[in-house]
């Protein structure tokens, strides 16, 4: 197993909080503070200031919405079972060791309850709080991450093992990276409503950062590191700033101005329309990966005409993606293949064809099939001679109202060239409880939806298509996809996992059961003219877990 290298330990400067992790040492009086002591406190960043597009609420453990939520995604105020490197391989944390036993059907993992983490409120992170997380997320959250698993086992204080449905037990850990944090059995044991809780020890883990501070009125939240030392390496960031944005374009003018030091807003970069405010900006890099993450059509399955393999054919030939890819992208975009997965992507398939637009090859298989113009209105009916008018709804969000309304917009123009009418379903841009309630129904009939970075790491952006409650969108109900996408849950290892997700890609390809808009790069900026040592994760940006361990001044 992968072993996280032991960081050289910082000089003592401080003592370690009451709510911190590590060795402790003595405070030594400020009139006795030796050279060494200063040389050590240069070298570590003070405040770092991160902005982000999401309010200051709610702020609970239990919740992966607004600022708090989504700053917990990087090992931060809550401690997560697992973490992820720029190369997508699972690392540990908390689960500092793992074994896949009894052919995926069990996982025997080791915690680090031996190693003096504490949660805020000072109470010791123990082997109970691990067993008590994995209740709390399945029975109370209904959370989806560790659904495959069916019991969990004590084995020691720092053992357990966890006993894991279809040999899931590869897919149950790569699903847990990043997302699964653990819960104070002492505090959350007691909670009623565990998915609805706010009160003031919701935000209490035991990450290397605690919150201290919130501040409505300026929509900012202050963290404060646990200790010199979490996990035995070294904290270099000592404290974090957190502040909430209305718009991207605030934000990135106080990224400007110097006011943060860098963006953080999972599955939100700014769009490339905005990159010439940024470029060329002395000590701002724009913060440019690849995005694993994409804009895709989800086809309504429950529906007509999306149910028919030929008029979901005819709609992939219909697009204009070269349009599309610089709507999203700009001049980064890239149009993508009939595989749906991006490049960036595990598994990805590139002998599948790229996406080209024929308008003539769809008018054709339209006919084939029945689409016509019955009455000549130039509009095409359903091949029973009933009228037709295709549902096109985008996805809910507020800061990308106007980019899913242009894509939209570009869907139903292109469907209307060939002689399909549409409807933009314009409620759904504007109100989130309509939209989700159509895609909760399942009621859609073409549907813009974003498929997530974290979703697409090892659910894939096949996920969002899948017929079952782990997904809760998907209408897919063809059997070869369903099985396929099982298969690739209940993966042996990464050669096995790897083999189904390009199965998975062929499905797409063969049965239009989605289509990629655009394989975009995702741009995080950052300031590089106060700190060294950012690391920027293709599709995240340089807000990660391995932050709060590498950044420093620059000498």
């Amino acid at each position: 197993m992968k072993k996280r290298l032991l960081a050289l330990l910082m000089a003592g400067v401080m003592a370690l909080s009451a709510a911190g992790c590590g060795a402790s040492t003595e405070e030594n009086p400020a009139s006795e503070t030796t050279p060494a002591q200063t040389q050590a406190a240069s070298d570590v960043v003070e405040e770092l200031k991160i902005g982000i597009c999401k309010e200051v609420t709610p702020r609970s453990l239990a919740s992966e919405s607004g600022s708090f939520g989504r700053m917990n995604y990087n090992a931060f105020c809550a401690g997560t079972w697992l973490t992820r490197d720029e190369n997508n391989e699972m690392q540990p944390n908390l689960m500092t060791s793992w074994e896949i036993l009894d052919g995926g059907n069990i996982i025997r993992a080791t915690f680090a309850t031996d190693q003096g983490i504490t949660w805020h409120d000072g109470e010791p992170f123990t082997i109970d709080d691990v067993i008590f997380s994995v209740e709390l997320m399945n029975d109370g959250l209904n959370s989806g991450y560790l659904s495959k698993i069916t019991s969990v086992e004590k084995i020691d204080e720092t053992t357990v093992e966890f006993h894991v449905a279809d040999g899931a037990a590869y897919f149950t850990l790569g699903n847990s990276a990043v997302f699964v944090r653990m819960y104070p059995k002492h505090i959350w044991e007691n909670i009623e409503d565990p998915a609805s809780y706010t009160g003031e020890d919701a935000t209490i883990g035991c990450g290397p950062y605690k919150l201290v501070n919130v501040d409505e009125d300026a929509q900012t939240m202050h963290y404060e590191a646990v200790g010199e030392t979490y996990l035995d390496r070294e904290l270099t960031v000592r404290s974090v700033t957190v502040r909430s944005y209305d718009t991207q374009d605030a934000l990135v003018m106080a990224l400007r101005n110097g006011e943060i030091d860098a963006m953080y807003d999972y599955s939100n970069p700014i769009p490339p329309t905005m990159l010439p405010s940024i470029t060329g900006v002395e000590g701002v890099d724009p913060g440019k990966g690849m995005n694993m993450g994409l804009f895709q059509i989800l086809f309504g399955f429950n529906k007509q005409p999306t149910d028919d393999l030929e008029f979901r054919r005819a709609v992939r030939y219909a697009l204009n993606y070269e349009l599309l890819a610089t709507t999203i992208g700009g001049e980064d975009g890239q149009i993508p293949s009939e595989g749906i997965i991006s490049p960036a992507g595990i598994a990805y398939d590139d002998s599948l064809p790229q996406l080209a637009q024929d308008q003539e090859q769809a008018k054709a298989i339209l006919e084939a099939a029945g689409y016509v113009d019955v009455d000549g209105d130039g509009w095409r009916e359903m091949p029973d001679g009933s009228p037709m008018d295709v549902l096109v709804t985008p996805q809910y969000n507020a800061t990308k109202a106007a980019l899913y309304q242009r894509i939209a917009e570009i869907i139903v123009t292109n469907l209307g060239e060939v002689g399909v009418k549409c409807t933009l379903d314009e409620e759904s841009i504007r109100n989130s409880d309509h939209e989700q309630q159509i895609r909760n129904d399942g009621a859609y009939e073409i549907y813009i939806c974003y498929a997530t970075q974290g979703v697409s790491f090892y659910k894939t952006p096949f996920l969002y298509m899948f017929d079952d409650d782990l997904s809760m969108w998907g209408t897919c109900d063809l059997e070869n996809f369903d099985t396929a996408y099982n298969n690739m849950l209940n993966a042996q290892g990464p050669e096995d996992y790897a083999e189904y997700v390009k199965e998975l890609q062929h499905i797409a390809s063969e049965e239009v059961i989605g289509i990629a808009l655009c394989w975009d790069t995702a741009y995080y900026p950052y300031r590089t003219d106060k700190y060294e040592g950012w690391i920027n994760y293709p599709g995240w940006g340089v807000i990660i877990c391995e932050t709060w361990y590498n950044l420093r001044p620059i000498s």
